[in-house]
């Protein structure tokens, strides 16, 4: 987003129209000519943008310390956190709920909004989990077999779960395992976590040549950057956990090229399905699919064999797994992974209580004690309880802002400001928030860095009348750009108001306190579709008829719930669109459902 909100969008409409001009009516004059009105009607091929912002939620400064955790496991997370390396120092207090309710043994239901630190609710509880059996149960932790399975809905989001570990247990500087066995003793192995989806390297009953040499020379590329720009490049995928985390690559290399699959004892990470299948990982990502065929192959027979004599090394050994973005798994859906699930256990030769469930989401109703029962069910039916099981239900704390307004800010200076200067480089943007808040009643401006700015604003922002209506508006709730202009800017000419609201949207994402913080974590909410048809009545004396001199037509539309009434008048022809190759835009790389004529949500994240 380089011109504020409103810009966006136009920008996204414009290059869509012009997308479906050119492609679809660039060699027909004729129904160019009378299409081209009507693209840019609005609820056509677009709605209006929304703005939301996340709730805020309530945290505490060294909330863990304060719980009644383990005195070794309250010093393990604090290491972490002062480590920087996935452990807040002021956690959300639903996390620390839910590290304390997992320790204790107990299924978990989070139900928090987006952004709200749900992974979290979960990755802590795991890195319990390994800790506590490192330390305290040794001759178990040495046993290989699966501590863990996380199951997504979706490949992005095992990609997603899998950066996040990469930059957690396999931190390249290698900050978690010297503090794992700070606590849990020197000479303990290190934990390991794998991928095994569709994508994971590679098919197949045996590993291959051909195809191990292929990976050799993927892998080698990308962790051995030769120029300086590849350098650069391999340092922004390090830092997004992108790269493998290998303790050795050069080695691993070595032995894959002799066709050898069998990782280092530091590797934080297994890659390829044959390492996993000879030495089961603790922490197991996949999806609901590939967990299927992972239970009826032949080939992945070692890491369930191994994981069952784990469980049946100690009674106290639970597995634990946890399903991700539950809501995606109700109705039929919701019954098979219900079945998959008591074909895990039927595998692993245990019953319900062996395994502990932590289920999190952003979609569970909770507006009544009905909506709570309901939930419960779900929770109970969705892991395969026979018998009720009690969830701890946590749907988080949300943090009330109060403020008295003290101050307006006058229109001019949304006028005077551009949207690009507060979301271009550093010293540009300090520029530009000096120059607002300058001569702004009550403001501590001007600032001599950014993060004085971004504090003060924290602190001092919802004081003014804009930003007030602003977050109050749009906190838990979708509101439109143009609901936001008329009613924070009433009275000014629309074009003028909105931009105006993209001022506010560019400004209000900044303001963060110390501890990171954000006030206004916002998000813009634009939709798109295509469409299915372009209708014409064949009757060249219908009202607003459209000739080019050789072809004569009666009214021309697009399909938009007018065939109906036209079918039963008149004689119809239609010209389908054909599906045909979607091009991406450098600026919107939205068009996949063009041709579908089906519904696309693109967001952009205003702030964090």
């Amino acid at each position: 987003m380089t011109n504020g909100a409103n810009f966006v969008h136009r920008q996204l409409r414009s290059e869509l129209e012009e997308y479906i001009k050119s492609q679809y009516f660039g060699k027909s004059p004729l129904l160019l000519s009378a299409i081209s009105p009507q693209l840019d009607d609005e609820g056509l091929l677009y709605q209006k943008p929304f703005i939301e912002s996340s709730p805020a939620y309530k945290s505490q400064y060294h909330g863990i310390q304060q719980t009644d955790l383990p005195g070794w496991m309250k010093e393990y997370f604090e290491k972490l956190a002062k480590a920087g390396i996935g452990v807040h120092e002021s956690p959300f207090l639903h996390q620390i709920r839910a590290l304390e309710t997992a320790v204790d043994g107990k299924d978990l239901f989070v139900a928090t909004g987006t952004s709200s630190g749900k992974t979290e609710c979960f990755m802590w509880p795991l890195m319990a989990k390994l800790a506590n059996e490192a330390r305290n149960s040794k001759a178990s932790w040495r046993m290989r077999g699966v501590r863990t399975i996380i199951m997504y809905p979706m490949n992005a989001l095992v990609s997603d779960q899998i950066s996040r570990l990469r930059r957690l247990i396999g931190d390249p500087e290698n900050k978690f395992i010297h503090i794992f066995r700070e606590v849990c003793g020197q000479d303990i192995r290190r934990p390991q976590f794998g991928m095994y989806t569709g994508r994971t390297p590679y098919p197949g009953e045996m590993p291959e040549k051909k195809q191990d040499r292929a990976l050799e020379k993927t892998l080698a590329r990308m962790a051995f950057p030769q120029t300086d720009e590849e350098r650069a490049f391999f340092e922004r995928l390090l830092d997004s956990g992108k790269i493998p985390a290998k303790n050795d690559m050069e080695g691993f290399l070595r032995r894959l090229h002799d066709g050898s699959h069998i990782p280092d004892d530091e590797d934080a990470e297994l890659i390829t399905r044959f390492e996993m299948q000879q030495y089961s990982p603790d922490i197991l990502i996949t999806n609901y699919s590939m967990l299927e065929y992972m239970l009826l192959r032949p080939r992945e027979r070692k890491i369930w064999s191994d994981t069952k004599e784990w469980l049946t090394a100690d009674e106290s050994n639970k597995l634990l797994f946890v399903i991700d973005e539950a809501h995606m798994y109700r109705g039929s859906s919701g019954g098979e992974v219900a079945l998959l699930i008591r074909r895990l256990f039927h595998k692993l030769g245990i019953t319900r209580d062996r395994v502990q469930f932590i289920l999190t989401t952003a979609s569970m109703p909770d507006r009544n004690d009905a909506d709570r029962c309901a939930v419960m069910r779900f929770a109970n039916e969705l892991t395969a309880a026979d018998e009720e099981r009690t969830f701890c239900y946590l749907t988080g704390e949300k943090e009330e802002i109060q403020s008295k307004l003290r101050y307006d800010i006058p229109f001019l200076k949304f006028e005077e400001t551009q949207a690009a200067d507060l979301e271009g480089k550093e010293e540009k943007r300090l520029a530009a928030l000096n120059e607002f808040w300058k001569d702004v009643e009550g403001t501590a401006a001007p600032f001599g860095d950014l993060e004085s700015a971004y504090a003060w604003m924290y602190d001092h922002i919802i004081a003014y009348r804009p930003f007030y209506e602003l977050i109050h508006l749009c906190r838990g709730n979708a509101v439109s750009l143009r609901e936001l202009a008329a009613t924070i800017f009433p009275g000014t000419e629309e074009d003028r108001a909105l931009s105006g609201v993209s001022i506010l949207l560019a400004i209000a994402p900044l303001a963060r306190n110390e501890k990171g913080i954000v006030l206004f974590p916002a998000r813009m909410h634009m939709l798109f579709k295509g469409i299915h048809g372009v209708y014409a009545c064949a009757n060249e004396n219908c009202e607003r008829p459209h000739s080019d001199g050789s072809l004569t037509l009666g009214d021309i539309f697009l399909s938009d719930g007018r065939l109906v009434a036209l079918i039963a008048t008149a004689l119809y022809m239609s010209f389908i669109m054909t599906d045909g190759a979607v091009h991406f835009f450098i600026r919107a790389i939205f068009w996949k459902m063009i041709l579908s004529g089906g519904m696309f949500i693109f967001g952009i994240i205003l702030g964090k």
